[in-house]
């Protein structure tokens, strides 16, 4: 395990792309690391921008995660991961939840929404460790497409040194009770996901 791993997380508010970051978070503060969070930029309002970052590993003192140093890009929605491509390092881990979600007019005169082609080729550009997750399709099959931020953590969860039981551990802490089971579950069908399609 390198000695401090830095993790962006973005997408739309709604989407449960803050909660996803305190369950890594304490998926590690659990495995016994230390553990720094913050979220920069945006409002978590249904429909806004968020972004969040969470740096674990040995002595982290800050959440600040400049440009160019972030180990891993969990993206929740495919527009806002160009936006915050600057922050993954060259080579870093693309992990973009395959969902368009359509901005309002005004920005989208800002930000034009890029076909899918366009987008993966800009992302590649930046690192070849790119895989766009089905985790709306694989929510939606269990019935509840808010399950996508867990379904992309099990997806996650394959490429990190933390424990699993840890990881359902810290699901089970944080989800609704009455969610704990689906939760799990769609950890499970996001990280079966990933060991079939995704290696780094």
């Amino acid at each position: 395990m390198k000695s401090v791993t830095n993790i962006v997380l973005v997408g739309v508010g709604g989407q449960g792309s803050v909660l996803a970051g305190q369950i890594i978070a304490r998926t590690a503060v659990l495995a016994g690391l230390s553990v720094a969070t913050s979220e920069v930029h945006g409002m978590a309002q249904r429909g806004g921008s968020v972004f969040s970052t969470v740096r674990y590993g040995k002595g982290v003192l800050s959440p600040a995660v400049p440009e160019g140093a972030a180990d891993i890009l969990l993206a929740f929605e495919k527009l806002e991961a160009l936006r915050s491509l600057n922050y993954l390092r060259v080579d870093g881990l693309a992990l973009v939840n395959d969902q368009r979600i359509l901005p309002s007019v005004e920005s989208l005169k800002l930000t034009p929404y890029p076909d899918d082609k366009t987008l993966e080729e800009t992302l590649r550009r930046r690192t070849e460790h790119v895989f766009i997750v089905p985790a709306l399709e694989v929510a939606q099959g269990l019935g509840h497409p808010a399950l996508v931020n867990t379904v992309m953590l099990g997806a996650l969860s394959q490429f990190l040194d933390l424990p699993r039981a840890e990881w359902r551990q810290a699901i089970t802490e944080l989800v609704p009770p009455k969610t704990v089971e689906l939760n799990l579950l769609a950890f499970e069908e996001g990280l079966t996901w990933a060991k079939r399609h995704a290696t780094a």
